[in-house]
């Protein structure tokens, strides 16, 4: 064994990242996990991630929390394929897609989107279609700047894999399981091909948490 504790719940689509890190990385780890949402929120869990979130990582006296950190630390501390790409333009690629995923598409796809469904605050129960629809037009941006970026490379920051395509994947996943998901990717076939690749991979389904209901 690594050694190496996560602690956070599968559905998380950050803690997932994590998890398919270490996958990709072939690396041994102990998930621990939360009873409920509360107790993320407890003072035992504030010691390791003071903003009360998931995923956080201990490592020996290796303390760490916020998702792409986290990766880095996977990705430089063990043996195994290389998830960060040489040179100082693919670098800045991969970290120009791990800032767009974590201050727009995540947002977009995973809070505004997906939880509406999963926890409907419309009325009589249903799905709020107000927030869903909102939000719609801006996941349609973010395919748009994503199919764009996968123009001329398979992956987000070059033609091997990368610590952004891992944070991206979940997210992207749990858009496409929603309704609309496959009218906001019509047409978007350099996206559309990245999925095919991410999606087989093994640190892709030996992840997968339940898909989120969409009714």
């Amino acid at each position: 064994m690594s050694g190496l504790i996560i602690y956070g719940n599968p559905p998380s689509n950050y803690v997932r990242a994590v998890r398919m890190t270490c996958a990709e990385k072939g690396i041994e780890y102990t998930l621990e996990t939360f009873s409920s949402l509360a107790a993320i929120k407890e003072p035992e869990n504030l010691t390791r991630h003071p903003f009360g979130k998931i995923p956080s990582l201990e490592h020996g006296d290796v303390r760490l929390f916020e998702t792409s950190a986290i990766c880095r630390y996977i990705d430089e501390a063990f043996d195994g394929p290389a998830l960060q790409p040489e040179g100082p333009v693919a670098r800045a690629r991969m970290e120009q897609w791990i800032s767009a995923t974590n201050a727009y598409v995540d947002t977009d796809i995973v809070r505004r989107f997906v939880l509406a469904y999963i926890f409907p605050g419309g009325p009589d129960g249903q799905p709020d279609r107000n927030r869903i629809d909102k939000a719609i037009p801006d996941i349609r941006r973010d395919f748009e700047a994503l199919d764009a970026g996968l123009s001329s490379t398979d992956f987000l920051a070059g033609d091997q894999v990368s610590i952004a395509d891992l944070m991206l994947a979940p997210i992207v996943s749990y858009g496409l399981a929603m309704p609309e998901g496959d009218e906001l990717i019509a047409g978007r076939n350099n996206l559309k091909a990245w999925t095919e690749r991410m999606f087989v991979r093994d640190s892709f389904t030996t992840t997968a948490p339940p898909m989120p209901k969409s009714d």
